[in-house]
């Protein structure tokens, strides 16, 4: 090979390289943490409504947060819905996507994911951390509503200092033993990474979420005492 096909070959090893890296910074976590690519709805979960109070919550238990059903007709990872919030839907508990809630659950997993969040794991029982609801709790570079920023950063916050011993969560998930008890409040969001009605399968640890509903942006986090029934 004379000099100037080494220069060649050279060059083109780089620019593979470069372009491997490139499209590997670019990869994003899913939401739900399963290891999805898609980086999905990003305007919905990083704002509030117009107009919203996050000081106003509506107070749920695990479990009706758990069985609040599917909204009808969406599909897996729906364009219809990418900057859009799904509309509301007749349901028992009269609730939207949009609405701030709050509900409480054991800490079970924080993960910091590829793109800044902290997304966490929350269950009914200390014991297990199957059949969990997620949380995301976003980098507050990303919001699209800048002035929920003081409101991440004493979320993201309380979860260090109440769980993480002061540092970062974990790419591959730091699980939190004993679980506390926290009180989550923020945006109740649709997770479209299935479609509406579709049986949820086990993540890479086996486990399963409660639901496809999250919290999304998780907006306030306490770490309360354990109820005592």
């Amino acid at each position: 090979m004379n000099f100037t096909a080494k220069r060649v070959y050279v060059l083109l090893a780089a620019c593979v390289a470069f372009g491997v890296l490139l499209q590997g910074c670019g990869k994003k976590e899913d939401e739900g943490g399963s290891g999805g690519n898609r980086e999905t709805r990003v305007p919905i979960k990083t704002s509030l409504p117009d107009g919203t109070d996050p000081t106003q919550a509506r107070n749920l238990t695990f479990a009706q947060l758990a069985a609040m059903p599917d909204p009808p007709g969406v599909q897996k990872n729906d364009p219809r819905y990418d900057a859009t919030r799904v509309p509301a839907f007749p349901n028992p508990l009269n609730l939207k996507e949009g609405d701030v809630v709050r509900v409480a659950g054991y800490l079970q997993v924080v993960t910091y994911m590829g793109d800044g969040d902290y997304n966490f794991h929350f269950s009914a029982t200390p014991d297990s951390p199957d059949n969990y609801i997620v949380c995301e709790v976003p980098d507050d570079d990303d919001l699209a509503d800048k002035n929920l920023r003081p409101l991440v950063i004493a979320a993201r916050n309380a979860l260090k200092s109440h769980a993480l011993n002061g540092g970062e969560p974990s790419k591959q998930g730091s699980k939190i033993s004993p679980a506390p008890y926290v009180e989550i409040t923020g945006q109740l969001y649709y997770s479209d990474t299935h479609a509406s009605g579709d049986a949820i399968g086990p993540d890479r640890q086996g486990l399963h979420r409660a639901s496809n509903w999250q919290i999304h942006p998780g907006l306030y986090i306490n770490f309360a005492a354990k109820p005592t029934s």
